[in-house]
């Protein structure tokens, strides 16, 4: 799945900045391409970054990273969500974060494996 579509146009942005763990990896990405991973560091673009041939644009003045609260939106926290602590904090909290969908999913499946275990034993006492 895309970031587009997740969000559709919800960031108003085609192309966004993630600061890379190394200037050897690109840093722009687009909205029509799955999500990098989501770190618990979200930097401005410095002002010496060189596009990097991996890059989808070149730097222009609409480019920027993710808000905080946009990278929440990927990592499926919901939009009613209330979070509480610094910037740092939240950065590193929804970076740190197993994606909201994701734990959810992971939930169910246990949930179903338990009821279907449950029945299964109960269906040989029975016996």
């Amino acid at each position: 799945m895309t970031v587009f579509d997740y969000l559709g146009h919800d960031l108003g942005i085609e192309y966004f900045y993630r600061h890379p763990r190394s200037y050897k990896r690109r840093a722009i990405f687009s909205i029509y391409e799955p999500s990098p991973t989501v770190r618990g560091v979200n930097r401005p673009i410095p002002k010496t970054y060189k596009k990097h041939e991996g890059d989808v644009c070149d730097i222009n003045e609409k480019l920027r990273p993710l808000s905080t609260i946009e990278r929440s939106y990927i990592q499926t926290f919901p939009k009613t969500f209330k979070f509480q602590g610094n910037k740092s904090d939240l950065e590193q909290m929804i970076g740190n974060a197993v994606p909201v969908k994701l734990a959810e999913y992971v939930a169910r499946c246990i949930l179903q494996y338990v009821q279907d275990s449950s029945v299964q034993v109960s269906l040989h006492t029975v016996s």
